[in-house]
């Protein structure tokens, strides 16, 4: 992968490594290479500086050599939140743009032509978590009941929680945590920006704030290295209202996707080469990105992240429902009418069907 573009401030390097001979191994399992129709450079934007299992779609396509097969490199943008990975898709700093569709959803609320080209996780994984002094002051553990977790989310009254920014989807999951424990997050607690899951992690281990929201990897490695505590998590339904948010997709500039259609349906194919994998031969999946990308995480949790996320990795597809429900919160800026929204004008899902006829993967 080729160095980082410095035109925008705190990107770090993300590390790539080759595909090696598992991808030899495992491609008749899998599809071998599509006859390559890209021929280009892609800049990839990501809503955060952290590497995210959640984001195990697009990683495992790059380490299998999926997008080298189909003519592809990738270079990889990392930024600070939902609002600034979209300001960068926008003004042209990257080519396409993974995050959740909160972000999106008001850029073509405010006119822009943003469009949706694949889904990575169905819904996201995240999880309202809590310092250890907090838990420990209101006998409370991630094993309590329901109720009683419920009610150390209304003692947060007057507390901090951590948010990476205002309008992402970490923001979204702590006022709907909140509103379920019949607080006001506007008024009954104070919501802190801090950037990055990573600064939220810190947060929490200093106590800076009594909790925030989490995805894993950071949930399973704060409860094991902090003692931080999940009251809710999204991914067992603790979150009903969180059950219907679309997860993490895949965003293009509307101008770019007539443009660079031949990259664009490239992307798609070795994005779903990689989906197939993790649905057909998790356990090879999860043991190829511990070595790619997450070999820092404890090996003693490794397989607890992996499965707590695998169940949220189940189509390639966006749905209108997926999408309305983020309007339905009225926390997307300008307020766009769920009603009246041009949901197809912004779903560019030809790219996922041609991909999976490609493959004869009815899914």
């Amino acid at each position: 992968m080729k160095p980082l573009s410095t035109s925008i401030s705190r990107r770090h390097l993300l590390g790539a490594v080759g595909a090696g001979g598992l991808a030899a191994a495992l491609m008749p399992l899998f599809g071998g290479p599509a006859r390559s129709a890209g021929n280009g450079h892609l800049r990839v934007i990501h809503a955060s500086p952290a590497t995210l299992v959640l984001w195990s779609v697009t990683y495992l396509a790059e380490d299998m050599g999926f997008y080298t097969d189909e003519g592809l490199t990738i270079e990889r943008i990392p930024l600070n939140g939902g609002p600034v990975a979209m300001t960068a898709l926008v003004a042209g700093e990257g080519d396409l743009q993974v995050a959740t569709p909160g972000e999106a959803l008001s850029a073509v609320g405010r006119g822009q032509d943003i469009r949706i080209l694949e889904s990575y996780t169905a819904t996201d994984a995240y999880s309202l978590c809590v310092s250890k002094a907090f838990a420990e002051a209101r006998g409370v553990t991630a094993n309590s009941p329901l109720a009683d977790r419920t009610a150390a989310v209304a003692a947060l009254k007057g507390g901090k929680l951590g948010i990476t920014a205002p309008g992402s989807a970490t923001d979204l999951i702590v006022r709907m945590s909140l509103r379920q424990a019949g607080l006001d997050p506007d008024v009954d607690a104070q919501l802190v920006p801090m950037g990055s899951i990573v600064n939220v992690v810190s947060g929490i281990a200093n106590g800076a704030i009594d909790g925030g929201a989490l995805l894993a990897p950071f949930t399973e490695q704060t409860t094991q290295q902090f003692g931080a505590v999940p009251l809710l998590e999204v991914a067992v339904g603790d979150i009903p209202a969180a059950a219907r948010l679309q997860g993490q997709a895949l965003h293009a500039r509307g101008e770019d996707v007539e443009a660079r259609a031949a990259d664009f349906a490239a992307f798609v194919r070795a994005d779903l080469r990689a989906l197939k994998m993790i649905q057909e031969n998790p356990d090879a999946a999860r043991d190829k990105l511990r070595a790619t990308r997450f070999s820092k995480i404890d090996e003693a949790i490794w397989p607890a992240v992996w499965a707590a996320q695998l169940s949220t990795f189940r189509t390639p597809r966006v749905s209108e429902d997926g999408l309305r429900a983020w309007l339905e919160t009225g926390s997307i800026g300008g307020n766009p009418n769920p009603e009246t929204f041009p949901y197809s004008q912004m779903l560019a899902m030809q790219f996922v069907e041609r991909g999976l006829q490609g493959l004869n993967w009815k899914i």
